[in-house]
């Protein structure tokens, strides 16, 4: 007969004996979390920013987070125009702990693996302390802001009674730099000590050009040169000076620049230079009368102006002055001498001409201030009355090919050129011999002879824009 063996169901012992060890595990898990309060608290094995907060609040490791980065946190302000402004830790808000409790695992199963394994978090303070940094500016701007004032740049003044520019000295504001200053709360906070000086921070807003500036005191140097200056104008005996100072006026300084600018267009049109041309021009310009001339040989002599009346260029003398630029008047070595055009030259101021020494019987041409030509020559006949008379005298014109007539003579000439009424510079080739003391035995009637060589040189080079000089020198 055959059994039937009957199996009966159910854990075996092994398995009741390990679950029964996992619940006694979990009871005391929960037991432990609960006493622990682990849902407010960090795993094992957990590092923020590198510190250990194994099983921390996170509160706490917020204060202590703090505590590391800002131990700075009683300190004074001090700041321009006001009385310092103290800053004490309860003028930051903590509330920045959120920011910590985020990192906080909400899986309470994470603890249990936290035994096997490391947890690294890392945050930025930047936002805590950027929060601190506008609470303390906020404050800031309350104790400093009513009595912010912007600083001055320093600038040039003119003193008329002295005629000279001096530099007025930048002064000092209160305006803060905001970013400035967020930057220098931020480095104090975090690695500075005792109070916070502002001023030494460089957070205001200070001028920006300074009494000691380079540019500065270089331009009040040339400024000052350029109205001290004095464009001397000579001529003979004279002396005439145009004042620099008169254009001060038209010289102008951009904003933000060191160059001068000197608008000599808008003082011509205002007629500056017209008028000193115009006094120049009634002081200078010939009346006729007797002028001083410098001869070949340095000598002086007194010489008249007959039908030579020495006529200054007034608008070229006015244009030569408005042409004279900022830096030729404010030169260092003073401005250039002044340069006086002319339509017809002053005697001492010739130099196109032709000298006539007739003591010495000698002619010598002048173009540009250069000697072209020196000659001998014959001049009036003393013997008989007909000495050359001495004078400056304007060249009459030129003729080719002439007979000149007298009541006792007929002479054929080729290079004519009248100066005095019928008095003239000619060749005259019946001579063989010039210069000496021919003229006072056997001169001529008053003309000027001269060799052919000459007069051809002499008719091919003047115009009438060369004066004719004759004299005689004073008797020893």
């Amino acid at each position: 007969m055959q059994t039937e063996t009957k199996k009966r169901h159910g854990l075996p012992g092994a398995a009741i004996g390990a679950l029964g060890v996992l619940g006694a595990l979990l009871v005391l898990y929960v037991g432990f979390a609960a006493w622990l309060r682990i849902d407010g608290r960090f795993p094992f094995r957990t590092t923020l920013n590198g510190r250990d907060i194994s099983l921390q609040r996170a509160l706490d490791v917020q204060r202590t987070c703090m505590d590391g980065y800002y131990p700075n946190m009683r300190f004074e302000v001090d700041g321009r125009g006001a009385a310092p402004y103290s800053v004490t830790p309860l003028s930051f808000d903590f509330s920045e702990a959120e920011r910590v409790v985020s990192f906080l695992p909400h899986n309470m199963l994470t603890w249990p693996a936290s035994l096997f394994r490391d947890t690294e978090y890392t945050t930025s303070d930047g936002s805590a302390l950027d929060k601190l940094a506008q609470h303390i500016e906020a404050d800031c701007a309350l104790v400093y802001g009513s009595r912010s004032v912007a600083a001055e740049n320093a600038y040039l003044a003119y003193d008329a009674e002295s005629n000279r520019f001096r530099i007025v000295p930048d002064t000092d504001g209160t305006m803060i730099d905001g970013e400035k200053f967020a930057a220098a709360l931020k480095r104090h906070i975090l690695y500075g000590s005792g109070d916070l000086d502002l001023e030494a921070a460089g957070v205001y807003y200070d001028a920006e050009i300074r009494s000691d500036s380079v540019e500065l005191v270089t331009l009040c140097n040339r400024l000052n040169r350029f109205a001290a200056a004095e464009i001397v104008f000579t001529e003979g005996g004279m002396t005439k000076v145009f004042p620099a100072r008169k254009l001060l006026p038209y010289v102008y300084v951009s904003p933000g620049s060191f160059e001068p600018i000197y608008d000599a267009a808008a003082a011509a049109s205002d007629g500056l230079f017209d008028l000193f041309a115009a006094e120049l021009a009634a002081e200078l310009d010939s009346k006729g009368g007797a002028h001083d001339f410098i001869t070949h040989d340095g000598a002086i002599v007194s010489v008249d102006e007959r039908t030579w009346r020495s006529k200054l260029d007034a608008a070229g003398t006015s244009a030569a002055l408005a042409a004279l630029s900022f830096d030729d008047i404010a030169a260092e070595d003073g401005p250039p001498a002044g340069r006086l055009v002319w339509e017809k030259a002053a005697l001492d101021a010739l130099t196109n001409y032709v000298e006539i020494d007739l003591t010495n019987q000698q002619l010598i041409l002048y173009t540009d201030g250069e000697t072209i030509l020196e000659s001998p020559i014959v001049s009036g006949c003393t013997a008989q009355g007909h000495g050359t008379p001495g004078g400056a005298f304007k060249l009459d014109g030129k003729y080719r090919n002439v007979t000149l007539r007298g009541p006792d003579y007929a002479s054929f000439v080729r290079y004519w050129m009248p100066f005095n009424r019928a008095i003239g510079m000619h060749d005259a080739s019946w001579r063989s011999r010039f210069g000496g003391t021919i003229y006072r035995y056997n001169g001529s009637h008053g003309c000027i002879n001269l060799p052919h060589d000459a007069a051809e040189t002499i008719f091919n080079t003047i115009d009438d824009s060369y004066a004719v000089v004759c004299y005689w020198r004073p008797a020893a």
